[in-house]
């Protein structure tokens, strides 16, 4: 065996390990990928059960949500505010978890329940009434989205869950 067959071998048996990194980094990044996704649904479904929880676990907070949204119930200026406080809160959870759909952290088939369930919320005749306020919020790219999937919801059409395409 020459010098020269040697440094082909070396080239060869380098070329290989090219390629079995290679083919390690891929799964590496797939697997990668799969964490970050499972991550960002948790954080998304937990941001939203804590949001739940807390209106399950106060009767007056509940009353004022489900009251003022869909009751038509008169609010003092008090409970309005509080009102409006957790629909900034309800309104920051939607907007989050479309920028995470947007992205691809978190499937499509796991937002539309979530999506579905804000655009109700928002259609309702007591988040109409704030929406104004609530609208000066929200970003460029949500809010129209947002507005789209309410008047949707308004006329009985079912909302358009966004895709990662948009």
């Amino acid at each position: 065996m020459t010098l020269g067959d040697l440094g082909d071998l070396g080239d060869f048996l380098g070329g290989i390990g090219v390629i079995v990194t290679l083919v390690y980094l891929a799964i590496q990044i797939r697997t990668n990928t799969q964490t970050v996704r499972a991550a960002s649904l948790e954080a998304v479904v937990n941001s939203h059960s804590q949001f739940l929880d807390r209106l399950a676990s106060d009767a007056e907070v509940c009353r004022i949500w489900y009251s003022g949204l869909w009751a038509g119930a008169e609010l003092t200026a008090e409970e309005g505010q509080r009102l409006l406080t957790l629909l900034f809160s309800a309104v920051r959870r939607w907007e989050s978890a479309f920028y995470n759909v947007r992205t691809g952290t978190v499937e499509h088939s796991s937002w539309i329940g979530l999506h579905r369930e804000y655009t109700s919320v928002f259609a309702s005749a007591g988040a109409a009434a704030r929406w104004p306020l609530i609208r000066l919020t929200l970003s460029r790219e949500f809010l129209p989205f947002a507005e789209e999937a309410i008047q949707e919801h308004q006329r009985g059409d079912r909302p358009s869950p966004v895709t990662q395409a948009e």
